[in-house]
């Protein structure tokens, strides 16, 4: 068992004293855990980022996680692996027949006119946990480039199923069928994968994803993240912001389509970034995943020791695991990588960070996390900036990572 020293939580509260002094992110947050309990929640910043009279943001504060949703998309489809309702090999088309004429965009990163041809093999459940389905969301770029692929910004009209068909439909960028960036099971593709997994948990339970997160992962574990805003949690969220080329930091205003949210209501709730939670739920829930792996006691698990050991095992082949590496070494310094049954991994100890198979990722509106099951401990960390990759909310994760695994001591 670990601890974060005096000095540690010192050290923390300064740093969030120097970013809020130095204005270097809007309203921001992080939440560090041991596989024992939460060892430090704090925040920076206000709600709006230039307004002081629409309240600070606390631990309490709600953020929109965004790709970070795509692990708790992951832990419901490995409850359903675990109910017998679903299997590792089971073929996408099993539950979805829409997907069965996929086509590979040959040349889609080195010609402005990617060929297409039929894609060879099916995708699978598992392809869809690691990433490996081939799906992309490059099959065309969005203007301006950060913004988010029609798939998540279509409106949501009619009832969940017409809504699952005009996503479908949106992902398909004009093609006869889905685009892939690689043939499934033959590299890592950023895209749609957890999306298309939350549309198939909605066809074999008959319940929307968001249901089904609720009653097998929130509920249990006692964490109040949602899919679905309401005007309490609109009240509690952080606002959405945009860095400017020259640094400066402005309100969002709308610069791109959104996903549906309230007022409107959500049909469809999007598994691959649909999410919101505090920082400290969503430690709460790496916590709960810790426990489970080190095999300690746990009220209500929401999954088995032996699958929550996949989250921290390498699903990609080389070919993926050199892809996943060429996305990330943009954004984090992590070492060699791979991605697992719902997580990015760092393969090798980080000198003064995370040790071999954490698991991390981070989310489009400047969230990240990383869960180190050797040492015991996870941190959650961010803003809500854009366009992704945000330096400010890197630095502060760095930040934060450097100080909490130097001061880190024997319970």
């Amino acid at each position: 068992m670990v601890k974060l020293s005096a000095t540690g939580k010192k050290a923390l509260d300064d740093l969030v004293t120097q970013f809020q002094a130095e204005k270097k992110l809007p309203g921001f947050g992080i939440a560090v855990t041991s596989v024992d309990r939460e060892l430090y929640a704090s925040a920076g910043g206000f709600r709006i980022h230039d307004d002081p009279t629409s309240g600070a943001v606390t631990p309490d504060s709600l953020f929109w996680i965004c790709s970070m949703t795509k692990l708790i998309t992951a832990l419901a489809g490995l409850v359903l692996i675990e109910q017998g309702k679903l299997n590792f090999d089971d073929p996408v088309t099993k539950y979805l027949p829409q997907l069965k004429d996929l086509v590979v965009l040959e040349g889609l990163f080195t010609t402005p006119t990617p060929t297409p041809r039929p894609a060879q093999g099916v995708p699978t459940i598992l392809h869809l946990l690691a990433h490996s389905s081939g799906s992309t969301y490059f099959a065309k770029l969005p203007e301006p480039i950060y913004a988010l692929q029609k798939g998540y910004t279509f409106e949501q009209t009619g009832g969940r199923e017409q809504a699952q068909e005009e996503f479908l439909e949106c992902i398909k960028e004009g093609y006869s069928g889905v685009p892939l960036a690689a043939d499934p099971g033959t590299s890592f593709s950023y895209g749609f994968s957890s999306d298309i997994l939350g549309i198939i948990i909605e066809k074999v339970t008959g319940q929307s994803l968001a249901d089904v997160c609720e009653q097998y992962i929130f509920k249990p574990i006692g964490i109040k993240a949602t899919f679905r805003l309401t005007p309490e949690l609109i009240a509690k969220l952080v606002e959405l912001n945009f860095r400017n080329e020259d640094g400066s930091i402005s309100r969002f205003e709308d610069r791109v389509p959104l996903i549906q949210r309230y007022p409107k209501e959500v049909l469809l709730a999007l598994g691959g970034i649909g999410g919101y939670s505090t920082l400290p739920d969503y430690a709460a829930l790496l916590r709960h995943l810790l426990r489970i792996e080190a095999g300690k006691d746990v009220p209500h698990p929401i999954l088995k020791q032996e699958t929550v050991k996949t989250l921290f095992k390498p699903q990609l082949t080389e070919a993926g695991a050199a892809a996943l590496a060429a996305i990330v070494s943009t954004w984090i310094t992590a070492g060699s990588v791979n991605w697992s049954t719902g997580l990015a991994l760092t393969t090798n100890d980080v000198p003064g960070k995370r040790k071999a198979n954490s698991g991390f990722w981070g989310g489009w509106a400047g969230t990240l996390y990383v869960i180190d099951p050797t040492t015991g401990v996870a941190i959650v960390a961010g803003s809500q900036i854009v366009p992704t990759f945000d330096k400010g909310a890197v630095e502060l994760f760095d930040k934060v990572e450097a100080i909490v695994y130097a001061n880190l001591e024997d319970d």
